[in-house]
């Protein structure tokens, strides 16, 4: 058929399952994503289901958009209303539709992790306790945690559990005052709707007659309860990941979901995938070996799936100091850059990013151009939030994004304007942006309120600006962050001229992407609806992804990717596995295990002897990971691999150099 065409047996056996529980064990560089395509093509082309009885949930929607696109190109266009999308996305695509029935209007906000947080700073400020010093973090933490167990009441006499029951009920009750959902909220509030109007539940159930999830090792309790209740009649729910690359237990991931899906969804099909058609041999042979010491996983073992000349084994080579360590690295890179390769075909990959900044320095001192993943983001970036909830506030103007440009720039809207404003909107159960252009009743100074008139005017001239901009807004809005004086306030709050106009090139890779959106779409007005809501839900934006540059990644942030040679630093205990990160040694060795398959053709590994740790240099171990480790599955040196070319002209050069110190004059060199 022609579905298997280009498929492996095992493929074939996931692509061609119709019906009932199917469990797809894809272990790393088995081609998931293909067996997902054709998977999904197939059951639309056979007519199995209709587009719009399939539901397809990824962890990226830039994953989602790959597959709905191969597809739709397969099915030459036919593919019109299948849903393929993040989890979050699903969420807010029930809430955009029932939104009345849980007391949101129509338009209401997405707030993000940091806006969150905010709110959350707010509510403890309230509480008056006299603890000082909350970490919000954590308290976002508990009260995520709570939220999804559905805890209310402190379990136990602790000062954050104490806290959390106080500042739940409060934080709750902002979002609903501000007409808002936070990221937990956008699976909570649809789980809820579910489980609480049968009516919605049912039709939603008898919609999805097939449910495919993507990376299902990386569900937590609530997305694993969402599919649980979406499948419930027909049980069709499909899912694939890959057990031994569960590395999110952090955030909340389940590994338990992948492990107790064939017990939990008795009859469950199950096919492993474990053909590998990215790495060499030697590199899967050491992958095999370092996951097999693992004690609770679903069994596998990856196999090559392609020929390749490429025989080197893995290294591991051992530094005396992270220096030392970072200095060689880049004196490697360089030399395989002479011998042809490029720059973006190396990853330098590590456990935490304090270790990425000696890399960092020493491949700017060397002028060697890189990138840095799993840092600030780009829709972390203040300058884009900024940016955001002006465009928001002008199209649909929400309290939080209102609150955001309030005094940003400065426009003299200080502190105790805004908690008159707030105590105005409680008192009366209004909403601020109501409560800002209702100024005048309730005792704000003339003087503060024509401050007040003036942005709501900027506002207005913005909106009408940007439905007359066509497919270009950036043409209308550049000029208005302008006007508005809030590149003069990148210039006066960076450290520097450079750190400014880095920043200001920010919000010019917003603008462009802002019209890539508007291009897209019938209208201006939907493709900035559309922009908006992609940049509330966290999208991908791609800018430059192929500048010749070396990739500098952690462990985490690498996960999906793939790269020709890999440098994988610091495999040391209390790094990897991490002393205080890493309490679960089985999922530090899954990370270590993501990192090895990451490479393609060549991987180097390394650790110290020493390394600074507050100020001070400690003695190092190398990590338990490597113990056990034979001359057939890795090569060792003690130090910079041997022939490195590189090395011996450095070192021949440091050599003439003592002697000329020694001497006190030029030493001539032999050819």
């Amino acid at each position: 058929m022609s579905s298997g065409q280009r498929l492996n047996p095992e493929q074939k056996l996931a692509v061609d399952h119709n019906t009932g529980p199917l469990l797809i064990l894809a272990g790393a560089g088995s081609g998931k994503t293909t067996v997902l395509v054709s998977r999904t093509e197939r059951l639309l082309r056979e007519g199995i289901v209709r587009p719009d009885q399939l539901c397809v949930l990824t962890f990226t929607n830039k994953a989602a958009k790959e597959l709905k696109g191969r597809v739709t190109r397969k099915l030459k266009g036919k593919a019109e209303g299948l849903f393929a999308g993040t989890f979050h996305s699903f969420g807010l695509q029930i809430l955009r539709k029932h939104h009345e029935k849980l007391g949101l209007p129509k338009f209401f906000s997405v707030v993000d992790s940091k806006d969150s947080a905010a709110l959350m700073k707010e509510c403890v400020s309230d509480l008056r306790t006299g603890k000082a010093g909350y970490d919000i973090d954590d308290l976002m933490r508990l009260i995520s945690e709570w939220r999804q167990k559905g805890q209310t009441k402190a379990q136990k006499d602790e000062a954050y559990e104490v806290a959390a029951e106080v500042l739940l009920p409060k934080y709750l009750r902002k979002l609903q005052l501000l007409g808002a959902v936070d990221f937990d909220g956008l699976l909570l509030r649809p789980l809820e709707l579910m489980e609480s109007n049968a009516h919605i539940c049912e039709q939603l159930q008898s919609t999805y007659q097939q449910v495919m999830v993507d990376e299902f090792q990386d569900t937590n309790g609530t997305q694993m309860r969402l599919l649980n209740k979406l499948v419930a009649p027909h049980k069709n729910l499909s899912v694939v990941g890959d057990d031994d690359q569960s590395i999110y237990g952090w955030r909340g991931a389940k590994i338990s979901n992948i492990l107790n899906f064939p017990s939990l969804y008795t009859g469950c099909k199950l096919v492993r995938l474990e053909t590998n058609y990215r790495s060499t041999p030697a590199i899967l042979a050491l992958a095999n070996h370092i996951i097999a010491q693992n004690p609770q996983r679903h069994p596998k073992t990856l196999r090559p799936g392609i020929s390749t000349t490429e025989q080197a084994l893995p290294e591991l080579s051992v530094y005396d100091t992270a220096e030392e360590e970072a200095e060689y690295v880049c004196t490697q890179l360089a030399s395989q850059k002479e011998n042809g390769r490029k720059y973006k075909d190396f990853a330098v990959l590590y456990r935490s990013n304090s270790q990425g900044a000696l890399m960092e320095a020493e491949l700017r001192s060397r002028e060697i151009p890189y990138r840095i993943s799993g840092g600030t983001g780009f829709f972390d970036r203040k300058e884009t939030r900024d940016a955001l909830a002006y465009l928001r506030t002008a199209l649909r103007a929400s309290d939080v994004s209102l609150r955001r440009i309030w005094n940003t720039p400065s426009r003299g809207l200080g502190e105790s304007t805004l908690e008159k404003i707030g105590n105005h909107c409680q008192s009366h159960n209004i909403s601020f942006v109501k409560a800002t252009k209702g100024w005048r009743t309730f005792g704000i100074e003339p003087s503060i309120g024509a401050k007040i008139d003036l942005l709501w005017s900027q506002i207005l001239k913005l909106k009408m600006d940007l439905e007359q901009a066509g497919q270009f807004p950036s043409t209308v809005f550049m000029p208005f962050l302008q006007m508005i004086g809030y590149k003069q306030y990148l210039e006066k709050h960076s450290k520097d001229s450079v750190v400014a106009g880095r920043r200001w090139q920010y919000l010019q890779i917003f603008a462009e992407v802002m019209d890539s959106f508007a291009k897209r779409a019938v209208n201006v007005q939907e493709g900035l609806a559309d922009f908006i809501e992609a940049m509330e839900l966290r999208d991908n934006v791609d800018h430059k992804e192929n500048e010749d540059r070396v990739n500098l990644l952690t462990l985490h942030a690498c996960k999906g990717l793939e790269f020709p040679v890999v440098y994988l630093l610091g495999v040391e205990e209390d790094i990897l596995p991490h002393k205080t990160l890493g309490s679960d040694v089985s999922e530090e060795r899954r990370l270590f295990y993501v990192g090895i398959t990451r490479a393609m053709e060549r991987l180097f590994l390394s650790h110290t002897r020493s390394r600074q740790r507050h100020g001070k240099a400690m003695q190092v171990a190398p990590s338990r990971f490597l113990n056990a480790l034979g001359p057939e599955l890795i090569i060792k040196h003690d130090g910079p691999p041997k022939g490195d070319p590189e090395r011996r002209k450095q070192m021949v050069a440091a050599l003439f150099s003592r002697l000329d110190a020694l001497d006190g004059k030029a030493v001539t060199k032999s050819p």
